[in-house]
């Protein structure tokens, strides 16, 4: 039965590919009742490791269910561009998301402005799925461990200075 579903939403995933429209046109079918699965390329690395640059491909489909702590959603921004990051709070109205590169959280979204949410992604062939609870768990862990990766790059920057010094001394 497993393979089955995830055989089913690879072929949804190929049949998505093959949709010429834009993210605006989607959202439009969407809110007339049309639910389609939408596979779109990211143009930013805010969510490196996980999804790469012009790469990579994540599946969105409409918001049928309650969000949850580490879904990757895909929003509008006031200023009109579409941001896919992973919600790191939620409140009754509103989230907040934060990109997992990114150091800073997002501003509060309203849940309205929330065009769907990111089921899988597709790298080189290979099917992940992010609706799964494990999928969600692994990513806010890696939200978690924020203040390391920033210790971490921090510790890194200051060794390149240090031997960038001892070079011209030389």
């Amino acid at each position: 039965m497993a393979t089955h579903l995830h055989r089913k939403r690879q072929e949804s995933m190929i049949a998505a590919e093959e949709r010429q429209i834009s993210i605006a046109q989607w959202h439009t079918l969407v809110q007339r009742g049309t639910v389609l699965p939408m596979c779109i390329p990211l143009e930013g690395d805010s969510m490196r490791p996980l999804i790469r640059r012009n790469r990579d491909h994540i599946m969105i489909v409409p918001l049928t269910r309650p969000l949850k702590l580490g879904d990757v959603v895909l929003f509008e921004k006031p200023s009109g561009r579409y941001v896919a990051h992973r919600v790191r709070r939620i409140n009754d109205s509103y989230i907040q998301t934060q990109g997992d590169r990114c150091w800073n959280p997002d501003p509060w979204v309203a849940l309205a402005d929330v065009l769907g949410v990111a089921v899988m992604v597709e790298r080189d062939g290979l099917y992940i799925p992010l609706d799964r609870p494990l999928a969600r768990a692994l990513g806010r862990l890696w939200m978690a461990w924020l203040p390391l990766r920033r210790g971490y790059w921090r510790c890194r920057a200051l060794a390149g200075k240090c031997l960038q010094k001892m070079r011209c001394r030389w």
